[in-house]
């Protein structure tokens, strides 16, 4: 008779305290977020590196981009900006 109130009461502690059951699977679900996270901050480093290195090294990327988004050009180049009537309307 005693036994099987111990073994309720025990149980119900294990699920229910700070380091039970329930406490255990939220922390792993954490975890898990934490760790997909700092795998998207290393993916997102990795390629701001590979940038940082195209603008140091690569003269023509520099040139790529300063014509398309900055609208630079070279002396003796023109620009035609073709304007699209169907996303004006």
């Amino acid at each position: 008779m005693i036994f099987p109130l111990i073994l309720s009461i025990g149980g119900l502690f294990l699920i229910s305290n700070d380091m039970g059951i329930i406490r255990w699977y939220e922390l792993r679900n954490e975890r898990n977020q934490i760790k997909a996270e700092i795998n998207q901050f290393i993916k997102e480093e990795s390629e701001l590196t590979s940038e940082l290195d195209r603008l140091t090294n690569d003269k023509e990327y520099i040139k790529k981009i300063a014509q398309e988004k900055f609208y630079m050009v070279k002396p003796g180049e023109k620009v035609f900006r073709v304007i699209d009537r169907r996303k004006t309307e």
